[in-house]
């Protein structure tokens, strides 16, 4: 394809060319549609459905290195957990332990790979000034043990480490609230528009859509607002801590 100009080439697909620009940079993900219509405008002759298909058939770790990237470019997240801590609150053991759980079909091998993948996401966040990250967690995270005894006090002293420092603001939330729905991620990059990074029992999903992302901001307000506060959620962490001994 030459000669064609984003603006037609938007029109041509039905979006807008700020839409289009969006897509361009990795900022919004494509719908089969977009890419059925690029496909035909590229004379790619079925070439790039094939590709867009492998990709999003390519896996939980292929997916966790573009989550990352899009993280990687948030100015801030704020995060609505209820069944285990955030991923980039995690220590190592924890993740392994996490993730040994919750897929047993993968191999010894995926699921280090993976752990691995993890570990630098959460390398990466803890020595880095941004984004500015706000979670909320049910309680039943820090109350429920992962592994053993020690690996989950280790775990709860890295997240008051964190919390401590400033690098994370966390809120615990008691009882029935909103986000027993289920757990997502507010994404907000730079110069772009907010995604939400939903996770379900088979795969996380990305949500772009205005009004579904206006929906998600409720949601967590809601949870936010039913939450302890940092202070008294810290307090509860280490009282916590401390059930476990010396």
């Amino acid at each position: 394809m030459s000669g064609i100009t984003q603006g037609k080439l938007a029109s041509q697909l039905g979006i807008s060319s700020s839409h289009l620009s969006n897509l361009e940079r990795g900022y919004r993900t494509p719908k089969a549609p977009v890419i059925r219509g690029l496909d035909k405008a590229l004379n790619a002759e079925g070439r790039l459905v094939r590709l867009w298909e492998d990709l999003t058939r390519s896996g939980r770790s292929a997916w966790l290195e573009e989550l990352a990237d899009i993280e990687r470019k948030a100015v801030s997240i704020v995060e609505s957990q209820t069944s285990i801590l955030p991923s980039v609150l995690q220590t190592e053991e924890y993740a392994k332990s996490v993730m040994t759980t919750l897929s047993p079909w993968a191999t010894t091998e995926e699921i280090e790979a993976s752990v691995q993948l993890r570990k630098k996401r959460t390398e990466w966040f803890t020595s880095s000034k941004t984004p500015i990250y706000w979670a909320v967690i049910d309680e039943s995270v820090i109350a429920r043990e992962v592994g053993c005894h020690d690996l989950m006090k280790a775990q709860l002293e890295h997240v008051a480490d964190l919390t401590e420092r400033g690098r994370v603001s966390l809120q615990i939330v008691r009882g029935q609230h909103p986000g027993l729905l289920g757990s997502f991620k507010i994404i907000s990059p730079d110069g772009a528009p907010d995604v939400v990074y939903a996770e379900s029992a088979h795969s996380g999903q990305i949500i772009d859509s205005p009004d579904d992302v206006r929906r998600f901001r409720l949601v967590y307000g809601a949870v936010q607002a039913a939450a302890l506060s940092p202070q008294e959620s810290k307090r509860l962490i280490m009282k916590t801590i401390e059930g476990y001994g010396a």
